[in-house]
C-alpha cells in the first residue's frame, strides 16, 4: 500500500492525524542527519506491525510511504493510533 503523508518534525509528541488533504504525522526528532525519517519508519512499523519504506520525499515534508499489507487493515490501524 502507498500512503501519502505530510510530516512535521520537532513536535512535542508523536501523533498521527487524518486531515482533509491526507495524513499528517508529527515527529519529535529534528529534520537533521536523517533523525526524523528514522523515527517515522520505526514508529510506523510499530503501529502497523509491517515493514515500512520511504519511497519518495526523503528530504521533504511530503513523503510517500510503502507499507506492506492490505489498505483497509493499515488505514484502520492508523485511525486507532
Amino acid at each position: 500500500m502507498l500512503l501519502h503523508v505530510k510530516v512535521v518534525p520537532n513536535s512535542r509528541e508523536f501523533r498521527v492525524t487524518r486531515e482533509k488533504t491526507g495524513w499528517k504525522i508529527s515527529l519529535t526528532e529534528p529534520a537533521e542527519r536523517n533523525k526524523a525519517n528514522i523515527e517515522l519508519v520505526k514508529k510506523m512499523e510499530k503501529i502497523t506491525g509491517r515493514r515500512v519504506r520511504i519511497l519518495r520525499g526523503g528530504t521533504g515534508k511530503k513523503k510517500v510511504l510503502e507499507i506492506e499489507g492490505e489498505e483497509t487493515e493499515i488505514l484502520g490501524l492508523l485511525a486507532d493510533a
